[in-house]
């Protein structure tokens, strides 16, 4: 199992201002992996997201578990 971001630009939909801009990250079943950086950088954005949050909207890019 893979979870695929490919060139993920995220924007929030109230004021449709990009949060986060053309993430690429491939995570094979079983890899642990921390997301690290300082307040406002896109960490919370892009888990809300992945699991389909209606606040963000994907402008660009893909999602992709096991293609």
């Amino acid at each position: 199992m893979t979870l695929e971001l490919d060139n993920l630009t995220i924007k929030l939909k109230e004021n449709n201002k990009e949060i986060i801009k053309q993430l690429s990250l491939s995570l094979a079943k079983g890899e642990v992996v921390a997301l690290m950086g300082p307040n406002g950088s896109g960490k919370s954005t892009l888990a809300q997201t992945i699991m389909g949050h209606p606040s963000y909207e994907i402008k660009e890019g893909k999602i992709l578990l096991d293609n």
